[in-house]
């Protein structure tokens, strides 16, 4: 691998993604043409083991990273009989409680013979997130409904998260075709939180701020407001924010970058071929995004490591260093000739002016790890060795 990875990178953060070979044939069908079957290599149980599965939110569901991504981390569960229910709908008191567990951790249980969530509420009013006595008690088991969630959502990330508001909203709006329908009190926040990504429409253009919101819905924009890798908002980059002091990206902003390419990776076998396709994100002036995937063969395959990179090593396929790719893998045929498969991901900062790092130094490098459990490997430059991980449900690269 030596030859792939840049000599130091490879001594500290190699990174092993296992795959297990069981296929998955998909059946998707255009209404113009019939797609060439593609079929779908999923992560694997060393990969997915510990994360819970629900029978009625299976890998296609739109909301499922979401929802796996609470569950993996202890915020949310299903009910008694194994399901999720994500189109049942979360009460005020259920919802709040989520948030406030999400952002600061619960508060002690109340004293016997009060409601379960009455700290809870009063934990939210005491930071913003709701205005005294805005939920009265004998609302608390009231479904809570779409614009309540989305105002929510907005005061946390204005008094918790700290993120300031953007300024105009105009074009957010404009594009909501019932925002001249919602009341004048919940506007300004719904305009914030289609502005910040946290929230989207209905197919036909209506936000629907009455209608009762789903625990799929929930679960959805609570990730969202946790990790704005997942906001539905097109990248901008202002350097006078986004650049540090030594000229490289900050980590919050170079994520953004690097989830992009992570969610574009696909891994699929077409037509007796397998392939590899995605799109590489691009970055500012001034700094490279780079993607790298390896393929290693088990022993007596005959097949040497099959490697893609938009960085200059000397690999078998260079992939663009924006812009979209779909690259075969050279002389495979099955699934059982892989020992593994490795993608790493970094934002270089060739110009930047740390003379603590050499000047090939990353501002971050995203690698993956089987022994994480569908967690990201961060690993932050601005420190000698600054590991974080983070969750991503791989599945969505193996299989559809």
């Amino acid at each position: 691998m030596k030859n792939f990875i840049a000599k130091k990178t490879v001594a500290a953060f190699l990174g092993i993604l296992a795959l297990c070979l069981p296929l998955i044939v998909s059946g998707v069908v255009s209404a113009e043409e019939k797609e060439p079957e593609r079929i779908y290599i999923p992560a694997g149980d060393r990969v997915t083991s510990k994360i819970q599965k629900y029978p009625d939110v299976p890998q296609s569901h739109w909301a499922s990273t979401f929802v796996m991504r609470l569950t993996y981390e202890g915020a949310i569960t299903g009910y008694p009989d194994g399901a999720f229910g994500p189109e049942r709908s979360i009460t005020r008191a259920e919802f709040v409680a989520l948030t406030v567990g999400a952002l600061q951790g619960r508060p002690q249980a109340p004293p016997a013979g009060q409601h379960w969530a009455a700290n809870i509420i009063q934990a939210a009013e005491d930071n913003g997130l709701l205005e005294a006595g805005e939920f009265a008690p004998d609302t608390w088991n009231t479904p809570i409904i779409r614009q309540e969630m989305a105002k929510i959502m907005t005061r946390a990330t204005q008094y918790v998260q700290k993120e300031a508001p953007v300024p105009d909203t105009g074009s957010y709006t404009a594009n909501i075709a019932d925002f001249a329908d919602i009341s004048e009190s919940y506007r300004p926040y719904i305009a914030q939180a289609y502005a910040k990504g946290l929230v989207t429409g209905y197919p036909d253009g209506s936000f629907g701020g009455g209608r009762q919101a789903t625990r799929a819905e929930a679960s959805t924009m609570l990730v969202r407001l946790l990790d704005p890798c997942y906001r539905l908002r097109e990248i901008t980059f202002d350097p006078a924010a986004d650049v540090a002091a030594d000229g490289r990206m900050k980590l919050a902003k170079a994520e953004q970058y690097l989830m992009k390419n992570l969610r574009s990776l696909r891994f699929y076998m077409e037509g007796g071929k397998f392939y590899f396709e995605g799109e590489v994100a691009e970055v500012p002036e001034g700094f490279k995004n780079n993607l790298n995937i390896a393929v290693e063969f088990k022993k007596g395959s005959g097949l040497p490591i099959a490697s893609y990179s938009s960085y200059p090593f000397k690999t078998d396929m260079d992939l663009p260093d924006k812009g979209t790719f779909k690259e075969e893998i050279k002389g495979m045929n099955s699934l059982d000739q892989i020992n593994y498969v490795q993608i790493i991901m970094m934002v270089e900062a060739p110009g930047h002016t740390n003379k603590e790092y050499d000047k090939k130094s990353f501002e971050i490098l995203w690698s993956f790890y089987s022994i994480y459990d569908n967690r990201i490997n961060v690993f932050d430059y601005i420190e000698e060795i600054n590991a974080s991980h983070k969750f991503y449900d791989f599945s969505q690269i193996f299989q559809w």
